[in-house]
């Protein structure tokens, strides 16, 4: 059987279990080849108080023309970390090139949280994502992102009790581009909430809060997700075991009083991955 394949477009991050090191060992796991395109390196993720960074924006063209020459094609395309707005350019000049009619994009929008961009960023990021949102099928951003990126109140988000202001802001994703929105980290009372807006319809998944964020959990989320649909999965039940092994991964990493820059202990759980009945 062929493993297909899905080009990763994240930063390598040295600490903090996100990006393309959780990418890599997941989309593996999953029976899927993950070919990384680094947008970045760097010794550790952002969240920490320092962090050393290489800007990798001047090698995507050569990585580019090595791969063209030797006709890859891939099954899926997945986006995370961008060093800024001319590289989230750059990258969707990218999907241009290498994407066919069979290729799944996925877009994870990273911008910032917790009703805040992130302080690598300034406003022009937002046009620059918005732009490349529009070339995805799905997107996962979180509930400030999707906030940002639809132009709703993240105050009002969350002030509400029921899920309508959510509601709207993935409908006004939708007409962006991508058929199916995956807004991740909605905090209600004692649990997070996990919702997919898609043409099949809304599905929610709710699971324990613990601790106040651990780096990386969207990242494991979306790339459970690429690599399910990947495999033929709904988008559902992509959500599902993405939350199941979230859920385990957290609350063993909170039992041990790790560290929450340090990323979640997913690596025990990859298990949950490789039943290759649930991808029949």
């Amino acid at each position: 059987m062929r493993v297909p394949k899905v080009a990763a477009i994240n930063d390598l991050s040295g600490l903090g279990r996100c990006s393309l090191t959780a990418a890599i060992p997941i989309l593996s796991a999953m029976g899927v080849q993950a070919c990384p395109l680094p947008t970045a390196a760097l010794s550790n993720q952002t969240g920490f108080e320092s962090f050393a960074s290489v800007d990798l924006s001047e090698q995507i063209p050569r990585f580019s023309c090595e791969w063209r020459k030797r006709g890859v094609t891939f099954d899926g395309i997945y986006t995370g970390f961008l060093n800024g707005p001319a590289q989230a350019g750059q990258i969707a000049d990218w999907i241009n090139q290498f994407r066919t009619p069979q290729t799944h994009v996925l877009v994870d929008p990273v911008l910032g949280d917790r009703g805040h961009i992130y302080p690598v960023f300034d406003r022009t990021m937002i046009a620059a994502v918005r732009a490349l949102v529009t070339k995805a099928d799905i997107i996962t951003p979180n509930l400030t992102e999707a906030c940002i990126l639809a132009g709703t109140s993240y105050e009002e988000a969350m002030r509400s009790d029921r899920l309508d202001t959510i509601r709207l802001a993935a409908c006004a994703l939708q007409k962006q581009g991508p058929s199916t929105v995956v807004i991740t980290g909605i905090p209600r009372g004692e649990q997070i909430v996990n919702a997919v807006f898609s043409p099949q319809g809304e599905h929610l998944i709710a699971t324990q809060r613990l601790g106040d964020g651990f780096s990386g959990t969207g990242d494991i989320l979306a790339s459970v997700l690429c690599g399910g649909l990947i495999r033929g999965m709904e988008p559902k039940t992509a959500l599902d075991l993405a939350a199941a092994l979230l859920q385990k991964a957290i609350v063993h990493t909170f039992a041990e009083g790790a560290d929450p820059n340090d990323g979640v202990a997913f690596e025990p759980y990859l298990y949950l991955l490789t039943d290759r009945e649930a991808y029949q």
